[in-house]
């Protein structure tokens, strides 16, 4: 199987994500995406940045809270998701255990 990685630089990530480079350039101070990189000009982006960052600007829109609180909320919907799917995967083996 060939899969293909997408690897933007800043500026076709901006127009991609529809945000200019200084509203990147906040989202990455705030640890919201990380990428690889050592200056703007170097920086290089993946599709799941891409997909943060988009997800990012669609909860400060709507919450309109700065960038730190949308790093936070960020952090806890993982967090959230993840448990879910553990809580998930243990209610499956938990039902092997239980009496029909």
């Amino acid at each position: 199987m060939n899969s293909l990685i997408m690897q933007l630089d800043i500026h076709e990530f901006c127009q991609r994500a529809g945000l200019s480079q200084t509203v990147v350039l906040e989202i990455v101070e705030h640890g919201i995406v990380e990428p690889t990189g050592l200056t703007p000009d170097q920086w290089q982006f993946d599709a799941d940045a891409l997909a943060i960052v988009k997800r990012a600007f669609r909860l400060q829109a709507e919450l309109q809270i700065e960038w730190a609180g949308i790093a936070l909320a960020l952090q806890l919907l993982d967090e959230l998701e993840q448990l879910r799917a553990d809580n998930s995967h243990l209610r499956r083996r938990l039902s092997r255990f239980e009496q029909p």
